[in-house]
């Protein structure tokens, strides 16, 4: 077998597995701070039961999962009571006259703590993946090359002097 490069970076399925977790973990901390600076905090649940997992399989698949209570989604949109998915798109209580005359106060606005900064997110996680299996990749077909290019000099060589016989 070829000798490795030992000067040559390979990134691993443990590296891999690392940088998820710890991708996985800093999300919760940003999302965290967000809600916080947002005063989205009116319980502190959102803020409590945001967790994340990573799983990963024997074939180096892995999920990661995160996992918040749901009314997140709808401070991070700014809808909730009296927005429905049935509703036609007729969002009366937009309407500022229906408002005032329902002393409505002023519309709910959206307090995007989640939805910006996971898929900015993911894409730095997505970059440093392609990143990763593609220096384990290259990895692998230098030392093919290298074990190759033994092969097909050790094979030469015997084919230019000849084999030797033992005695």
């Amino acid at each position: 077998m070829a000798k490795k490069n030992i000067n040559r970076p390979a990134a691993t399925d443990e590296d891999r597995k690392k940088y998820q977790e710890a991708w996985a973990e800093m999300m919760v901390n940003i999302w965290r701070e967000k809600i916080e600076r947002l005063h989205v905090i009116d319980t502190y649940s959102l803020h409590q039961q945001i967790k994340d997992n990573v799983v990963t399989s024997s074939d180096s698949i892995s999920t990661i999962q995160h996992k918040f209570l749901e009314y997140g989604i709808y401070q991070d949109l700014g809808v909730g009571n009296g927005y429905s998915k049935d509703n036609g798109a007729n969002l009366e209580i937009l309407n500022p006259v229906y408002r005032a005359e329902h002393n409505m106060g002023e519309p709910r606005k959206p307090r995007v703590w989640f939805s910006r900064s996971y898929f900015a997110s993911v894409m730095v996680l997505k970059e440093q993946m392609a990143y990763m299996y593609g220096e384990e990749f290259c990895g692998l077909l230098v030392d093919k090359i290298e074990e190759a290019n033994h092969k097909r000099s050790t094979t030469l060589r015997s084919r230019l002097y000849g084999t030797r016989k033992r005695k």
